[in-house]
């Protein structure tokens, strides 16, 4: 080691109060930074995966036909090969969960005023494989018996002013295009963090819509669920996988992920990113500002030790070397640190979580539901950056007063106050 770095050393464990509250100041920036980050990009992520838990699914096929008239939600064309696709699925790994579905346009009524709703035909058992629609119920799931339960929006049910236990109803046009209408219990209501469900959604099972829809267990579309990665492209990767190879097994049927059902939303979220950059480089400017201020201070208070040094024989830029080693030292020393703590804090966010209704309690968000919990992400990019990062930023702070105390008169620094 030369000279230099080590005068630097020893000047850092000499001044280890200074060193200490410097480093924590860079490790508290670097935290910082971490954290929103991985919370940042958590909040995207909890929103992606509430598309795909209530709506998308991962992977869905429709008949080409069915897709081409999808608006409609047609009881006309039936993929008739479910038992061969999820045998093929099953062999697939990647693969959690596969389901039926059918939907149709209906109206509900209480009798003195009708709605306009959506229904939702399900397989109980399964569909709980890959939506997570049971768990956002307010009373019960189906039944063994469900030829005459509903599970309605919480909204709609709330517009209605009908709530669980009492008799609703359901109005549709059968397979057969006839109309029917019949009396269903509301067992549940749906609260999600989707309004378009807690506002015009119905559901019924398969059992109840072979009577009601003459359905003759008809299926218009069928999902695949897959398990979560913590890495988001590691998702986005298999997905794309299994829907190339549906897609060259079964040519007759569309295959869609939630990529391309979802463009809409993902489109809104990459607008939110770029608010979220923006965001981010306000937090970089102020762990930079409170880095190099920390670093510049440390320096001004030792100015007057620079004019012994250069009344010892140190040259100029000697003394702008030596202070650029104590920075070098003390930002690797608060990098280090500021690393090491922002992946154990990211850590428990990743595994645990945040509850979100835990952390808003009682502020008003205007009617926006705030509920579930938001989960961290590894972002090793982001945590490389902000080690060099905060390594420059010390060494910058450091080398603007130095240079400007090595070039004033050494009387004038021994008097320096």
């Amino acid at each position: 080691m030369g000279t230099l770095p080590k005068i630097a050393f020893r000047n850092i464990l000499r001044n280890k109060r200074r060193t200490f509250f410097s480093a924590i100041t860079i490790a508290a920036g670097l935290i910082l930074l971490i954290y929103m980050d991985s919370v940042m990009e958590g909040m995207n992520r909890a929103g992606i995966d509430n598309m795909i838990d209530l709506s998308t699914s991962s992977v869905k096929l429709n008949t080409t036909e069915y897709y081409e008239h999808k608006k409609s939600l047609p009881l006309k064309y039936g993929i008739m090969n479910l038992p061969e696709i999820k045998n093929f699925v099953k062999n697939e790994s990647m693969a959690k969960g596969i389901t039926p579905r059918t939907k149709f346009l209906g109206e509900l009524s209480n009798y003195s005023e009708s709605i306009p709703v959506q229904g939702t035909v399900i397989a109980p058992q399964t569909d709980k494989q890959v939506f997570t629609i049971s768990k956002n119920i307010i009373g019960k799931y189906f039944s063994q018996n469900s030829q005459n339960q509903i599970i309605l929006g919480k909204t709609l049910a709330k517009d209605l002013d009908v709530t669980n236990g009492d008799y609703i109803t359901l109005y549709a046009l059968t397979k057969f295009d006839t109309h029917n209408a019949d009396e269903f219990e509301i067992i549940g209501l749906l609260n999600t963090t989707d309004p378009n469900i807690n506002n015009n959604s119905v559901i019924i099972t398969y059992e109840a819509a072979n009577v009601f829809l003459d359905l003759e267990n008809l299926i218009t579309e069928i999902d695949i669920s897959f398990e979560r990665p913590v890495q988001y492209k590691k998702l986005i990767s298999k997905v794309n996988i299994l829907k190339r190879k549906l897609e060259n097994q079964f040519p007759q049927l569309t295959t869609k992920s939630f990529l391309e059902l979802g463009a809409s939303f993902l489109e809104i979220s990459k607008q939110k990113k770029v608010f979220g950059f923006v965001f981010m480089i306000v937090i970089l400017l102020i762990a930079a500002v409170g880095i190099f201020n920390s670093v510049l201070m440390s320096v001004y208070e030792r100015i007057r030790e620079i004019g012994i040094l250069l009344a010892h024989g140190f040259r100029r830029f000697e003394i702008t070397f030596l202070f650029m080693w104590e920075g070098l030292i003390i930002g690797f020393l608060g990098s280090s640190l500021g690393i090491l703590l922002g992946i154990i804090f990211n850590y428990f966010l990743v595994t645990n979580g945040m509850a979100m209704d835990k952390m808003v309690k009682d502020i008003d968000m205007g009617g926006i539901p705030v509920w579930g919990t938001i989960y961290g992400t590894w972002n090793i990019g982001l945590m490389i950056f902000a080690f060099i990062f905060g390594i420059l930023v010390s060494v910058l702070a450091s080398i603007i007063p130095a240079r400007k105390a090595a070039k004033m008169q050494i009387n004038r620094i021994l008097r320096f106050e």
